[in-house]
């Protein structure tokens, strides 16, 4: 399967798009424009993802991440003031997203085929 060549540019958020844009077979349809407007909990799931690799562990469950940062921001002290919208439904976008980001951590995240048997990493 040929790949387009990742492109790096300074800016992550923007980054992410691109990745999203080159590889839409990966990424549910509106994930883009959900992604623009939560980008805060892709950093926390990201920073999450990080501190469980750096724990030792090779394989992880993106959606565990995602229901640890839901219960975090229901339980934080002050109420939601970005208003995350904290879907399980872009749990696997989340984790498609983290592994474009660091490819040397293929595998740490299992995906399988949703609604389109393309998306299966």
């Amino acid at each position: 399967m040929n790949q387009p060549p990742l492109i790096f540019v300074p800016d992550r958020k923007r980054t992410a798009q691109i990745f999203v844009e080159l590889r839409p077979e990966l990424f549910r349809a509106e994930f883009k424009d959900w992604l623009s407007k939560n980008w805060p909990v892709f950093e926390a799931f990201e920073r999450e993802a990080h501190k469980v690799w750096r724990r030792g562990r090779a394989h992880y469950s993106a959606r565990t991440i995602g229901e640890f940062l839901r219960h975090e921001t229901a339980l934080a002290e002050l109420p939601n003031e970005l208003q995350l919208k904290l879907n399980d439904h872009y749990w696997p976008d989340l984790a498609r997203l983290y592994i474009c980001f660091y490819p040397e951590r293929r595998g740490f995240f299992e995906f399988r085929p949703g609604q389109s048997a393309v998306r299966a990493m």
